[in-house]
């Protein structure tokens, strides 16, 4: 379904040129904003990316008790939290919204949250995170679409808890949960990613005896001292990063991409560069140059940090069909994120696929069309085809990319691209994004 909502209008076949700003993590914004409510006093995140999931997370705190203030790239929290249970209106459209369990049970010792919601891209069990809170003694039941907890002892022991899956959103539930507990807890093939260590940074700031974050073993000792809110500035977005390198790549142009951790992105430099570009990390900027090279096929299969990013999939999806030879994209954590293809193969995409695991030869044409992104990277993959393709195409779904991306529209203006935002005045979606 298309009809009646705001689209971007993009006319492929232009190469990219010039520097990209890269912004504030989403996935680390959303896992700080939580953590910080478990101090007391006011709280001040910097860097802060302008999407639409902070007004979700701002009605979120509001429920609970908190205050948060948005204003000029940076977050101003402050309050106490005098509620343990949320209601579905905010919690339904973010993902990172469960990990206000752990944040209210470390400080309640009981919570009532919905499931959380977040982007479409197939099952995303919480069996890891009750796993977690069962070892700390704490029931959980799920009830009417509602995840409810309660500890049977509080404060809780700490535990040697191992992951059966590094998973991301149960780590940084553990680290939560273990903040409040009398003794220490142990946290086995924890979740290594940068976001992790983001949080660990800022729990450690507020007063929490946190080591080993990055590592798959996780230390967290208790504190007799009250955790105090901080100031703490957000690392750099590594999820689009990679999605301008590629984009920069697939189109044949050359760029700086700026404000960036480039060890975090060595997964996507690595594919980049044993396809044949030009790319080289100096201090916080990466430069790319596909101008005048000749690709060769990638072979990419998505894991856990530092290996490459499930998120990122789609991207190198798109890149492999300016690659000479047959190219290899695997994906077992998030197989459904292969979807995008399905809606490229309205300008003519062809590969073969199996299980998780798609072959696409190389090279290939596009012809501009109509496709619909139902989720943040697949909606950016589909812009990201579009650049490349012949002709004029448009993207719907919009609203997905306002989720995930700062600006996203304006630094692609910014590199040259020619698109535009066609805007439906009864649809409500705007290309800019405020707190509410």
């Amino acid at each position: 379904m298309t009809g009646g909502k705001t689209y971007l209008k993009v006319n492929g076949g232009k190469a990219l040129q010039g520097e990209v700003k890269i912004s504030g993590s989403k996935n680390s914004i959303l896992a700080l904003i939580p953590a910080m409510c478990l101090g007391e006093g006011e709280g001040v995140l910097t860097h802060i990316t302008d999407i639409s999931d902070i007004e979700a997370m701002q009605g979120i705190l509001k429920e609970i008790g908190i205050q948060m203030v948005c204003e000029n790239s940076t977050v101003v929290i402050r309050g106490d939290m005098y509620s343990s249970v949320l209601s579905k209106q905010y919690v339904s459209k973010i993902r990172a919204s469960n990990l206000f369990l752990g944040v209210l049970l470390a400080k309640f010792g009981k919570a009532t949250v919905p499931i959380s919601g977040g982007d479409k891209i197939g099952n995303r069990p919480i069996d890891i995170h009750l796993y977690v809170f069962n070892k700390f003694g704490i029931r959980t039941e799920i009830v009417d679409g509602y995840v409810k907890c309660e500890a049977t002892r509080f404060p809780y022991k700490g535990q040697k808890i191992f992951l059966r899956f590094p998973s991301v959103g149960a780590t940084e539930n553990a680290m939560l949960v273990a903040s409040a507990a009398d003794s220490e807890t142990v946290i086995y093939n924890a979740a290594m990613e940068p976001e992790i260590v983001d949080m660990a940074i800022l729990l450690n700031s507020m007063g929490a005896k946190i080591t080993g974050a990055g590592t798959p073993v996780i230390h967290i000792k208790p504190t007799a001292e009250k955790l105090n809110r901080t100031v703490h500035e957000v690392i750099p977005d590594r999820l689009e990063a990679g999605t301008f390198l590629f984009m920069i790549a697939a189109t044949k142009g050359s760029g700086i991409i700026k404000n960036v951790i480039p060890e975090h992105v060595m997964s996507v430099i690595t594919i980049l560069a044993d396809s044949g570009a030009q790319i080289k990390a100096e201090d916080s900027n990466i430069f790319i140059d596909a101008s005048n090279c000749s690709l060769e096929s990638i072979n990419v299969e998505a894991l856990p940090f530092p290996g490459f990013p499930t998120d990122l999939q789609p991207f190198a999806a798109v890149y492999a069909l300016n690659c000479k030879g047959k190219s290899s994209i695997k994906d077992t954590i998030f197989p459904v994120r292969f979807n995008h293809l399905f809606e490229m193969g309205r300008m003519g995409m062809a590969y073969e696929s199996v299980h998780s695991q798609v072959t696409i030869k190389g090279v290939q044409k596009l012809t501009g069309t109509t496709m619909a992104g139902t989720d943040i990277r697949m909606c950016a993959a589909l812009v990201m085809a579009a650049l490349i393709a012949e002709g004029e195409s448009k993207i719907y779904g919009l609203e997905h990319i306002l989720r995930g991306y700062d600006n996203f529209f304006q630094k692609l203006l910014a590199l040259g691209a020619d698109i535009a935002v066609i805007e439906d005045e009864n649809d409500g979606i705007t290309t800019k994004t405020k707190c509410i």
